[in-house]
């Protein structure tokens, strides 16, 4: 089954699965970094980027796999968050931010500009949120995957971009 959100505040239930995948993925030519900032059931907060990422095996299970568009690459480019399973993790936000060595947001950076999105896979589902934010700003909250409810865990459509990188504790 697959499902777009369209919509800040959209939500998609998330059947039980194995394993969850985050992809960002975009074709024009810029920098585009995925990172997982994640919250354990115990309360320990992390961050998954290009320079820590993660692990499959060790709690809580949360891998990136390369750091894709380096440069301002255009083409096919993808970045993929492996979620092993939820058991471990209360919340996840899918944040991405826009690399520039110079001149950032100089020639009217937004991340509509980019035709990303990211899709959240399980075994049985695809839910695309796009990434189409028309705000200035370094960094985007595409989404948040958030299990405090294991019977029922979700994903949600954020798309908040903000100059700062973002605190799981404010979403």
């Amino acid at each position: 089954m697959s499902r777009t959100l369209k919509n800040p505040g959209d939500k998609a239930k998330i059947t039980k699965s194995s394993k969850i995948n985050a992809k960002l993925s975009w074709t024009k030519p810029v920098d585009l970094d995925l990172h997982a900032f994640y919250k354990t059931k115990e309360g320990l907060c992390g961050h998954i980027y290009y320079d820590n990422q993660g692990g499959l095996y060790k709690p809580p299970c949360i891998e990136l796999d390369e750091d894709a568009g380096v440069d301002d690459t255009g083409g096919e480019n993808e970045e993929n968050i492996t979620i092993k399973s939820l058991s471990h993790v209360e919340s996840i936000l899918i944040v991405t931010n826009i690399y520039r060595k110079f001149a950032f947001l100089s020639m009217g950076d937004t991340f509509a500009n980019y035709d990303g999105k990211v899709i959240v896979e399980t075994d049985d589902e695809s839910i695309e949120v796009p990434l189409d934010s028309k705000e200035k700003g370094k960094w985007c909250v595409i989404a948040k995957i958030d299990n405090t409810n294991p019977s029922s865990p979700f994903v949600v459509n954020i798309n908040k971009v903000q100059k700062s990188e973002p605190n799981l504790k404010d979403f």
